[in-house]
């Protein structure tokens, strides 16, 4: 379960990466309402509430990719005490793994 834990988790950081990426190129490249000098549009991204809106979700999105790693790290780590019978740190494991994969796949109910 440690294992499937950790893919999700990895998973979940991955598609979330790709639509904040997705959500912030667009809002860099989209323009709206003109001004009222005549000069060129407002992109979206200046709009303050559009960056209140991404900017944490892109926050999450690196956090969850470095959490990710860590959990790799930590299965490998687990796998190669449990060869050594070692049963240790299995609770620790399977705790954070199930932990953060409900933290990272909740994520998505906010978007």
């Amino acid at each position: 379960m440690v294992y499937v834990h950790q893919t999700i988790v990895s998973d979940a950081s991955k598609a979330l990466s790709r639509a904040v990426c997705i959500a912030v190129r667009y809002s860099c490249v989209c323009r709206q309402f003109g001004s009222q000098d005549g000069s060129s549009e407002t992109q979206v991204i200046d709009y303050k509430t559009q960056q209140s809106r991404l900017f944490p979700l892109l926050a999450s999105a690196y956090a969850f990719r470095f959490v990710g790693q860590w959990l790799k790290w930590l299965y490998n780590d687990v796998t190669e005490r449990l060869r050594a019978n070692d049963f240790s740190t299995l609770r620790e494991a399977h705790a954070c793994t199930a932990g953060l994969k409900s933290l990272t796949t909740s994520v998505f109910y906010f978007i």
